[in-house]
């Protein structure tokens, strides 16, 4: 009670002390608390200068410095925000909030302030580098680097940009550049204590601990009270497992510093390593109090998961997200504890965010793939698991992970033996039950792989995946009846498992019993009213049948939910139809629901394009624009093209390419302009441009080889596509390419093979999902296959033209023909002169016994040419 009394005493003198000086007294005194790193105490103070004067401009501005010397970005923005309201010519506000927002993942409108700063202040070395990390945050990686560059050259001896740059380049693991430039620091001022304190992180994640030690360990001779240095020094000797000493340090780092957060977040992550989470969670709630900082959040949230309150957890890792919007390692395990919870849907969503911002990440593939599988997605999860090993073995247990290597060297036996130890070893570990029969299956040992799946079977609800995996093994082997019984079993021992009811679906939709396909969908809606995905199949299938009014009440059910790929999809549906303005009223309620997202507003122009209304077109892409500069560009850009408008569209492309000289971007954009106006030479010769400005760029050759490709050069072509795979061997549009330059030059095994490596690089790769199951509906493959891989492309691209003709025409090779008549005849009310689209017409139509429509369409696609119009000239002649 004493204890307590004694601080509200305190509090009320500090209140009386502040009360009875002027504004511009606490504002020095707040000034000079801020120098002497004290920002708390500095906070105290602009806060009462402000409560005399709201408009007290000056210490408006020092408190924003004053929350982002805390860490407190959030409070930091509404400062300089209101900073700029009430006067907007103060640049060094504008450059200020530009920082800031680039600390909070906010790249885009850092972008923005960065140009006005710049505008004023051209060639500024702050304004530079503000603009480069904010085009870093919107991975335009080259023209950050160029511009950070800038940054250093225009102020040599500003050792800030050096830093940024520095930090650049640590974001990119490239610790050899980052450790140049801090040496560079270092050699002008030895005792620069925010190079030694880079220098420790570079060497922390160059796996040196020593040298990163020896670094904090100099900053703490120059600055003894350097708290944050001394932090950093007992994380890397936690890391080498000094974990008594480390705890005497927070204790010391507590007693001398009692109001900052170093302490008590380094004593909180002790207590973590040593599972007392109870203790943990309350010193690192000690250290929010002081410094909320991200990483006292992040472990948080761990010790709230490993106690199991999942909710709390969740909540830790949400306040990161509201922080910083970017944070990948926050929305891993957002996406872990939804799966926890068995949200599977809202965790496919959140990591799929992850996978979107970096395609290569090996532990978002692994939570996808155990995602997928909750929800009996064999084949996809099991295509996820193996990229996660591919991109990082280390993220299986130790047998896993010798088995991973041994594969990677194709030394397959040695690897399969690890992984049968790893089942035997842990048999009711689903994924590694799951992975060895992945390898076994891509072996063709398929006997194998179901007594493996089989013996995992133990009674219970969990034996509803395995009953899928099950299911799916004999499908690919024929044994369809066997299948279907495995996954009625499934549905049995676990009623609620959604994958079963989906697998049983897919299976009669591929086959044309749409009927007990829609039945499957309709229970599952049962057990879960706000499924979206079995809303928008059932949609789907709705429309293959002709329902279309059932169709408008799935896809509306599903937007009524508020799924972004439900506007979508109901969107495209309308535009088929041809009702442009429902379309765009439905364009428009989803970029309401989501404002900044940009597919809605993208399909919108798109429409608006179509129609031939550029006016409103272009005035979309202005809010494209704001939303992502360089996206809205290009698109305006090729909005201009529609419009015949080749002045503006070749003016825009120049201005791209004067604005970042070194990067390819640029004359890839006006070489699609010149192609899009018939200009092939100098469309070919731009794209050379593209690939000589930058050899390293896998856009501008795929480009370049497509432009060959045009020319019938494919020798070229085929060099280009092989280039572009050197520099990045798992690009899917490199590797489509490719295969689509076989399909088109009559070699179609190698095509096959070719759209089947897609696949298993991106699964969901429509072109290939397309291209493939046209080939195999033409007799290069399993016909029923073709079926069940064009509604896969349908389910994604249900409102494309192109996909509707191949699934019509695998319904027609799988002896469909009254359902192929109606999938082809909306093709070909959006594609009427598309001479592939009337000749698979004209053949539903003969097949289905209606000889003057099959005339009618057949004539049509031979009047067009080229080889769909050969072939209907000669189906007419046998004909007559």
């Amino acid at each position: 009670m004493r204890v307590w009394s004694l601080l509200v005493l305190f509090v009320v003198l500090v209140s009386f002390g502040c009360g009875s000086k002027s504004k511009e007294s606490l504002y020095a005194e707040g000034v000079k608390q801020l120098k002497g790193h004290n920002a708390s105490a500095a906070v105290v103070f602009f806060k009462s200068a402000l409560e005399k004067d709201g408009n007290y401009i000056d210490a408006r501005f020092q408190l924003g410095k004053a929350f982002v010397d805390l860490g407190k970005l959030d409070q930091a923005e509404k400062e300089f925000s209101k900073v700029l309201k009430q006067d907007p010519s103060r640049d060094e506000a504008t450059l200020e909030l530009a920082k800031v927002l680039n600390l909070l993942g906010k790249g885009d409108e850092a972008g923005r302030l960065a140009d006005q700063y710049l505008a004023k202040h051209p060639g500024s070395s702050e304004g530079l580098e503000a603009k480069g990390m904010a085009l870093a945050d919107s991975k335009q990686y080259e023209k950050a680097e160029e511009l950070l560059r800038q940054a250093v050259a225009a102020a040599p001896q500003r050792h800030q940009a050096k830093f940024a740059l520095a930090s650049f380049y640590i974001s990119l693991g490239r610790s050899a550049d980052a450790r140049a430039l801090l040496d560079q620091v270092m050699q002008a001022d030895p005792r620069n204590v925010q190079a030694l304190m880079a220098i420790g992180i570079v060497e922390r994640l160059a796996g040196a601990p020593d040298r990163a030690i020896a670094a904090y360990r100099k900053i703490l001779q120059i600055d003894k009270d350097n708290s944050q240095a001394e932090y950093r020094l007992g994380l890397v000797l936690l890391e080498k497992g000094e974990i008594d000493k480390v705890d005497g340090m927070a204790d010391g780092l507590m007693r001398r510093f009692p109001k900052r957060g170093e302490g008590y977040r380094l004593k909180g992550i002790v207590s973590f390593q040593r599972k007392k989470y109870a203790d943990a969670i309350a010193s690192l709630q000690n250290s929010i109090k002081f410094a909320p900082t991200v990483e006292a959040y992040n472990y948080l949230g761990l010790c709230y998961f490993n106690k199991g309150d999942l909710e709390s957890a969740l909540s830790q890792f949400r306040l990161i997200l509201d922080r910083i919007p970017s944070s990948r390692q926050a929305r891993l395990m957002i996406g872990q504890i939804l799966l926890s919870q068995k949200r599977v849907d809202d965790a496919i969503t959140e990591i799929k965010r992850v996978l979107a911002q970096d395609e290569h990440n090996a532990m978002a593939h692994n939570l996808l793939g155990s995602a997928y599988m909750q929800q009996g997605l064999f084949d996809e999860g099991m295509r996820e698991f193996t990229q996660a090993t591919k991109l990082d073995p280390k993220l299986v247990p130790a047998h896993l992970k010798k088995g991973a290597y041994f594969f990677s060297r194709g030394q397959q036996l040695a690897g399969e033996s690890e992984l049968e130890t790893a089942v035997h070893a842990a048999p009711d570990v689903l994924s590694t039950r799951l992975l060895l029969a992945s390898y076994y299956l891509r072996q063709g040992k398929r006997d194998r792989t179901l007594a493996l799946l089989q013996s995992g079977l133990n009674g219970s609800r969990g034996d509803a995946p395995l009953y899928n995996a099950i299911a799916q093994v004999q499908f690919l082997g024929g044994q369809n009846e066997d299948g279907v019984k495995s996954l009625e079993q499934a549905k049995r021992v676990d009623p609620s498992f959604a994958g079963s009811y989906r697998n049983l679906a897919t299976y009669y939709a591929a086959r044309g019993d749409y009927g007990r396909a829609a039945n499957e969908f309709g229970v599952l809606l049962q057990k879960d009213p706000r499924n979206v995905s079995a809303l928008l199949s059932l949609g789907g299938l709705s429309e293959i049948r002709g329902k279309d009014e059932e169709a408008v009440g799935y896809y509306q059910k599903a937007v009524d939910i508020g799924s972004p790929e439900a506007f979508l999809v109901l969107a495209s549906y309308y535009q088929k139809k041809g009702s442009t303005e429902k379309a765009l009223k439905v364009l428009d309620n989803a970029a309401k629901a989501a404002p900044r997202s940009l597919a809605p507003l993208e399909a919108k122009a798109k429409l608006l394009l179509g129609a031939k209304k550029f006016k409103e077109a272009l005035k979309t892409l202005d809010e494209v624009e704001l939303i992502n500069q360089e996206q809205g560009v290009a698109l305006k850009i090729s909005a201009y093209v529609a419009m015949r408008n080749s002045g503006e569209a070749v003016n825009q492309a120049r201005r791209m390419i004067s604005k970042s000289p070194t990067s390819a971007k640029g004359h890839v954009v006006l070489a699609t302009v010149y192609d899009g106006f018939r200009q092939a030479d100098a469309a070919l010769s731009e794209a050379k441009v593209a690939v000589a400005t930058d050899p390293k760029n896998v856009e501008a050759r795929l480009l370049l080889g497509h432009f060959q490709e045009q020319r019938k050069d494919y020798a070229g072509a085929l060099a280009s596509y092989q280039d572009a795979l050197k520099l990045q061997p798992d690009s899917a549009p490199a590797l489509f390419a490719r295969a689509s330059l076989w399909d088109n030059t009559g070699k179609k095994r190698e095509a096959v093979n070719g759209y089947r490596a897609v696949l298993e690089r991106v699964p969901t790769f429509v072109p290939a999902l397309n291209n493939l199951a046209y080939l195999y509906a033409d007799g290069y493959g399993n016909r029923t296959e073709a079926l069940r891989l064009a509604l896969d492309a349908f389910r994604s691209a249900q409102g494309d033209p192109r996909i509707m003709d191949t699934l019509g025409y695998a319904l027609l090779k799988n002896g469909r023909r009254d359902e192929a008549v109606k999938i082809l005849e909306k093709a070909a009310t959006v594609l009427p002169n598309e001479p592939s689209v009337q000749y698979h017409l004209g053949l539903a139509y003969r097949e289905a016994g209606n000889r003057p429509k099959a005339v009618q369409a057949l004539q049509k696609s031979a009047s067009a040419g080229g080889s769909d119009g050969q072939a209907a000239r000669a189906l007419l002649t046998s004909m007559k």
